[in-house]
């Protein structure tokens, strides 16, 4: 009669062990929405589960749950009536311990704000971050012209935007290099100009001698956008923009009108980096 083989001890607390590493990832997965639904309502605060839903494809289920959670923590407020939630002033605690560059708040933000004033198009202020362009600073709440939805955070890609391109038109050479390389091995079709090392020299030496740079076509055709750098001892610092309705405005009435006003203000900026 055959003998059943009993469990030893060890492999028993194994079989009774829980799965730490799917536990994990769950957990992780969690944490990555309640990230994602902040996200969403930072840029439509007030947003209903439907809004959320639909922006964030989580489940109308998750979504209940994260938001059940983030109330009682404090950081978000339902409004029952029309199921709606709204971030609450505690969400700003998140961010304490981020230090923005003095220069941006102080310097590059007053001057964006006139530049606004005069164009009324939104104006922006991209700073390169990991091989992307990042949104540090728009007056696109504030411009009655603004048609698209972007905020500060927002990740763009280097060589099918204004300021990508200028930025990095404007970078010591092994810099510029270096950046290509690193795009020349990506699989986003945003970075396919960066396996043309001659079209792509070609565009830069272009932008270079033009001082500005406008955004291709193919990338958010809706609207276009011209950018200059600031330039701090002849490096880009970061890039200013506007940004306008495509329909609206040719390339050359852009040019013209408002590429003397983002000048000025690059050099503004600049004059400031360089006195602070």
């Amino acid at each position: 009669m055959p003998v059943s083989r009993q469990p030893s001890r060890s492999s028993a607390s194994r079989e009774q062990q829980p799965d730490k590493t799917a536990d994990g990832h769950a957990d992780m997965r969690s944490v990555l929405r309640a990230l994602t639904v902040l996200r969403q309502l930072n840029i439509n605060n007030g947003a209903t589960i439907r809004d959320l839903h639909r922006s964030t494809q989580i489940s109308r289920t998750a979504l209940y749950r994260i938001l059940r959670t983030l109330c009682s923590a404090g950081y978000l407020v339902a409004d029952s009536d029309i199921e709606s939630y709204r971030l609450t002033p505690l969400v700003r605690q998140l961010s304490e311990g981020f230090n923005e560059d003095s220069w941006i708040s102080e310097i590059a933000g007053p001057l964006l704000d006139e530049l606004q004033k005069k164009v009324i198009w939104p104006t922006d202020l991209f700073a390169f971050f990991d091989d992307t362009m990042i949104m540090r600073r728009t007056t696109r709440r504030i411009s009655p012209w603004t048609i698209d939805r972007a905020w500060v955070g927002l990740r763009t890609p280097v060589l099918v935007t204004a300021c990508g391109r200028v930025y990095l038109a404007f970078q010591p050479d092994d810099i510029a290099d270096g950046v290509l390389q690193r795009l020349a091995g990506s699989q986003h079709p945003d970075d396919t100009l960066a396996k043309e090392p001659r079209a792509v020299r070609q565009m830069l030496r272009k932008v270079r001698q033009d001082g500005y740079a406008l955004r291709e076509k193919s990338f958010m055709p809706e609207t276009g956008s011209i950018a200059v750098p600031v330039l701090v001892d002849g490096q880009a610092r970061c890039a200013i923009a506007i940004t306008y309705i495509a329909s609206a405005k040719s390339a050359k009435d852009v040019i013209e009108t408002y590429l003397p006003l983002l000048q000025a203000t690059a050099r503004q900026i600049s004059d400031g980096i360089a006195k602070s």
